[in-house]
């Protein structure tokens, strides 16, 4: 039940915000939408290219214990669905942002709609990368801390002095 709801949370989130965002009366009348819409393209052109950023680290680190355990766990699935889910949305908010500034000035029922799905599509997108986010960032710092380089032994300065002597001898014609 946890893994089903974690799976539609970020699209309720969606839902829930245009309905009180409607409640409240916000709609594609109010004065600057066109900024609102510029935003939203430029938010979400950002965050589709920090996360196929993130997507290319995950594969760098693809060999660490973390990732490994992952894949164990069948969790790859969920890894999936989750960049899947905010990358598609991320491109479709970016065009019904597009096709808004074309139509926002009609009056027909088409463009009401489509402002609706325009704002379901724009808050699930948030929240759903909020969520993959999250996830990353928690696998990357899980990923540091089982990675990490042992810290180097002190030398005595005795020794060290003497490889240095010993260095600058070799050099020497």
């Amino acid at each position: 039940m946890g893994r089903i709801l974690s799976w539609f949370s970020a699209s309720l989130f969606g839902v829930v915000v245009t309905y009180i965002a409607h409640i409240i009366g916000f709609n594609h009348k109010v004065s600057n939408f066109d900024k609102v819409l510029d935003g939203s393209i430029t938010f979400s052109s950002i965050v589709v290219g920090f996360l196929a950023a993130l997507l290319g680290i995950l594969i760098s680190i693809r060999d660490t214990e973390i990732v490994k355990e992952i894949f164990r766990q069948n969790e790859i699935g969920t890894l999936k669905y989750y960049f899947n889910e905010a990358l598609i949305l991320g491109f479709i908010t970016v065009i019904l942002s597009g096709i808004l500034h074309v139509v926002r000035g009609n009056t027909f029922l088409s463009v009401t709609i489509i402002f609706y799905v325009w704002s379901v599509g724009l808050f699930w997108f948030i929240a759903s990368t909020y969520r993959i986010v999250h996830l990353l960032m928690n696998i990357f710092f899980k990923s540091h801390y089982s990675t990490r380089r042992p810290q180097p032994v002190e030398d005595d300065p005795g020794e060290q002095e003497a490889m240095r002597q010993g260095l600058t001898r070799d050099r020497t014609p």
